[in-house]
Parts: C-alpha cells; sequence; structure tokens
C-alpha cells in the first residue's frame, strides 16, 4: 500500500464522522443560518493563515526574490492564494476580485447578523496584539455567547499555523479543510431554506463557490502538493497522517460546539448583554463592510 494510500485508510473513519454530522441537517432556517454564520465566520478567516503559511514555506515572499525550490507545489499554492484572496468569480473583471473572508462577511451582514464579533478578534491581530493573548481577550468579552470550540477551533489552527512542518500545515490544510469541504456545503446547500430566501444570495453564492473550485481545483491541487512535499519519506507521512486526524477532530469539535449553542436559543432572541451590545453596533460595523465590499457583476 503506498503512503498515499496508507494516509487515506486512517483517516477515512473521521471524515464520515465529519460528513455524517448532524449540523448540516439543523441549518434548515434563516435564524439556524444566522447562528451557523456567526460562528463558521471564525473558520473562514482563519483558513488564510494556514494557506499564508504555505505560500511563505512553498514560494519566495522575501525580497531579494529566489526562485522556489518545488516549481509544482509553488504553482499549486499560487493559485489557490489568488482563488481564496482575490476570486474574480471567473468573470475576467479585477474589479470583482474579493477575498472569499470578505464575501462571507457580506453574506452575514446580508442575513441580518452582525460580524463584529469576528471583526473585533481581527483587528486586535491588525493592531500587532499576539494572536493567542487576542484570543484569550476576546473570550472574556465575547466568550458568553460564542462556543468555546470555536476558541479550540482557531487557537488549533493559528498553532498549526504558526508552529507546524510545511507537510503538517499542508495536512492540516487539505484534510481539515479543502477536501471534505465540497461534501459538507453540497449538503448545507441542499437545505431548501437555501433557494427559498433571497437574503441568503451570497451565502449561497459562497458555499457554492467552494464546492465548485475546491472539488474541481483546490482539494486535488493540494493532495498533489503534499505528495511532492512528502516524497517517499515516511516520517513525514505518519506526521502528516497525525496532522490529517488532528484536522478533522477539531472540525467535528467545532462542528458540535456551535451546534449545541446554536439549538439551545434563537439568534433572533436577545439573551444575553453581549448580544444587546452586539445588536447596538450592527448598523455602523456592517454599513462599514458592506461599503468595503464590492458588489459582483450580474
Amino acid at each position: 500500500m503506498s503512503n498515499q494510500s496508507t494516509l487515506q485508510a486512517a483517516i477515512k473513519p473521521l471524515q464520515d464522522e465529519l460528513l455524517n454530522h448532524e449540523i448540516y441537517g439543523s441549518i434548515n432556517s434563516v435564524e439556524a443560518v444566522q447562528h451557523f454564520m456567526r460562528f463558521h465566520v471564525f473558520s473562514v478567516w482563519d483558513f488564510m493563515s494556514l494557506v499564508k503559511r504555505l505560500q511563505r514555506d512553498l514560494t519566495c515572499t522575501a525580497t531579494p526574490w529566489t526562485p522556489p525550490t518545488n516549481r509544482p507545489a509553488a504553482n499549486i499554492i499560487n493559485q489557490i492564494v489568488l482563488g481564496e484572496e482575490s476570486d474574480d468569480f471567473d468573470t475576467g473583471k479585477v474589479t470583482n476580485a474579493i477575498s472569499h473572508y470578505e464575501l462571507y462577511l457580506k453574506a452575514m451582514i446580508e442575513v441580518g447578523t452582525d460580524p463584529i464579533e469576528v471583526t473585533k478578534l481581527v483587528s486586535m491581530i491588525q493592531r500587532g496584539q499576539n494572536y493567542a493573548e487576542a484570543l484569550d481577550a476576546h473570550q472574556r468579552v465575547f466568550g458568553e455567547s460564542i462556543a468555546d470550540a470555536v476558541y479550540d477551533f482557531v487557537n488549533d489552527t493559528l498553532s498549526t499555523a504558526e508552529k507546524g512542518a510545511t507537510h503538517e500545515v499542508m495536512a492540516a490544510f487539505l484534510f481539515g479543510r479543502e477536501d471534505p469541504i465540497p461534501k459538507m456545503f453540497q449538503t448545507i446547500i441542499d437545505n431548501k431554506i437555501l433557494s427559498a430566501d433571497k437574503s441568503l444570495d451570497s451565502f449561497r453564492l459562497y458555499l457554492q463557490r467552494h464546492i465548485d473550485v475546491d472539488g474541481d481545483d483546490h482539494g486535488p491541487l493540494a493532495f498533489a502538493a503534499l505528495s511532492e512535499i512528502c516524497g517517499e519519506d515516511e516520517i513525514k507521512w505518519e506526521e502528516a497522517t497525525a496532522a490529517a486526524k488532528n484536522a478533522i477532530q477539531m472540525r467535528i469539535h467545532f462542528w458540535s460546539g456551535i451546534l449545541k449553542i446554536a439549538t439551545s436559543k434563537p439568534y433572533s432572541k436577545v439573551t444575553t448583554k453581549v448580544e444587546e451590545r452586539i445588536n447596538k453596533r450592527m448598523t455602523k460595523t456592517a454599513n462599514q463592510h458592506l461599503k468595503k465590499i464590492p458588489v459582483l457583476a450580474e
């Protein structure tokens, strides 16, 4: 059995558990979508740290520039960065270019979900605060309304991006993100609510784009990159397998935490002081982000 086949066999039970999680069927109303997006957006944001770490390792992002040592892997990660950070949705118009994170913020605003929780965390890090300290400070303020699993997931992602070896980061990126996303998102998009409410158009666009791109392009490209990086080194394949298992387990933990808090109370009802503050900030925050986000051409 090849190293690739051994890895895939080792993670198959966890993949099945992830793809059969009950969270997908729970997203069956606008209120459920609002709850889901509040938490899921954190994984949309932290995903880019894995991408950028891989770009740093597999290409040259420093000056003076030097050629990449692994040209196929460099090509693959550059394609992924282009699509995730500045997607023009195959329109050929640079004015339509938007990161998938920004598209998600736009979708949140359209459905009536305030992005203040995630943008507050991002702004702390933009100001130079260490991610671990920022997460701790954020949890002290918002932890009353955000599942601990969200913080666990983001901390694990950023720790992997900062401390993992290249092949471990690639494995986490591939099997925790690119590989399962098309099937996970297809299950969500199949829920009737996604086609029944116009306020969910941008959310549906986000999901469909990932189904199309990750399934057809990014997933296969990332697996090819992992094979390039690990080569015939069995130790690297073992470490990649462990990283893949951890990434999938953390996603399951993430989903379970979201499901628990999302089903405990309707999003539309104010139940905590934190949510009251969030609601008061809604208009200002939403308008600021909406102005910065381009509208895709029809």
